[in-house]
């Protein structure tokens, strides 16, 4: 069986730590990209909450309430000369009655009993016909001791003594609900106004009473109203699901900006870019300290086997030298030998030339 090496071990431990960090940064780059997605949605609401905040304060109530030529006539109670009938039968078969008001509408008296509904009784009352104290209502004529119900001619009446525009009556509808007014049961009538805002005046028929005012910028301000408080059905309700979620969402939001932030701080890149001297020199920090000593210990371990090969070149350049100087002194050598023999030849060749020195002619 071949043994391990100790660099096949240390690059194992390198790569396992590689992998956790890469773990640890992939899990972080999802979470900012996440981050980032949601602050791009927080940012488009944070938007449409200052637009509508801004037409809010730039319109004011009136344009949220249509209530520009809404006039508020107040209740006339009944003089002690007045009289009117008690429907005592009727209201002993709605039950536990807990109040009973009267008062005058259209010179009429107008009486209105809340009660609690028994189901023994088969009474049936729609949400909209309760008090915040789950009572029931419901609504009597004083001058004939039966239901009270509402004729289109009063309606009319109801509806011109509540309006202060200078708009002429346009007309008048029978109607069993309306979308301007989504919490209201009907039936009743849509009186319309011939004016500048084209106001219309809603009246129900059980009770007698003005809902309200409704006309076109009135439709705008429902929009931006549903728009600032994410209510979307028209309820007017401040504690609906879409809300609730959305304030949950922005305190994940929160939460992963200060974990990022946190991040960031202990890794010390508070610069504004990564292009800089100093925080290029900030990226090694962004390395776990165990991967910077296997690092190290695998540099060192490479310098020292480039070391011991650089002096192995060194002995072996060496020894080739001293064989190339030795090669070098055979050859001047053997030069030298064969220059001696030519010379010698050249002699033996003109022996004369020794014993004969040359004649020296004399000067006249």
């Amino acid at each position: 069986m071949g043994r391990l090496s100790p660099f096949a071990r240390s690059e194992g431990y390198i790569n396992s730590t590689q992998q956790s960090w890469l773990q640890k940064s992939l899990s972080i780059s999802v979470l900012s990209s996440l981050h980032r997605r949601a602050g791009l949605i927080l940012f488009i609401q944070v938007i449409i909450w200052t637009v509508s905040g801004f037409y809010f304060s730039w319109q004011g109530r009136e344009a949220l309430t249509a209530s520009r030529y809404m006039h508020t006539l107040p209740a006339k109670p009944l003089s002690v000369m007045e009289s009117y009938i008690t429907p005592d039968m009727q209201l002993e078969r709605l039950g536990d009655v807990r109040s009973v008001s009267v008062k005058l509408i259209d010179d009429r008296p107008h009486i209105e009993a809340y009660y609690v509904p028994s189901l023994d009784l088969g009474h049936e009352t729609h949400p909209s016909t309760r008090n915040i104290h789950r009572n029931a209502v419901a609504w009597f004529d004083g001058e004939t001791g039966h239901r009270w119900q509402t004729s289109a001619i009063m309606a009319q009446r109801l509806a011109v003594n509540s309006y202060t525009g200078s708009g002429m009556f346009n007309g008048i509808k029978d109607i069993h609900r309306s979308a301007d007014f989504p919490g209201w049961a009907g039936p009743g009538f849509e009186v319309e106004f011939a004016d500048n805002l084209n106001t219309r005046v809603y009246i129900d028929q059980a009770s007698g009473t003005v809902l309200g005012h409704r006309n076109d910028p009135w439709k705008i301000a429902d929009w931006m109203y549903r728009l600032h408080f994410m209510d979307y059905s028209g309820n007017r309700n401040f504690n609906n699901l879409l809300i609730i979620a959305a304030g949950l969402f922005s305190l994940w939001f929160v939460l992963t900006g200060i974990i990022m932030l946190v991040r960031v701080w202990r890794q010390g890149a508070f610069v504004a870019r990564a292009s800089l001297p100093y925080n290029t020199a900030l990226r090694s920090k962004r390395i776990p300290a165990n991967m910077m000593a296997s690092d190290n210990d695998s540099n060192e371990s490479t310098t020292k086997t480039l070391e011991s090969k650089n002096s192995e070149l060194q002995e072996s350049a060496s020894q080739e030298q001293v064989q190339q100087e030795l090669e070098q002194q055979k050859t001047e050598q053997n030069t030298s030998v064969q220059g001696e023999s030519e010379s010698t030849e050249e002699r033996k060749e003109d022996p004369d030339e020794d014993n004969n020195p040359p004649k020296v002619e004399p000067k006249n």
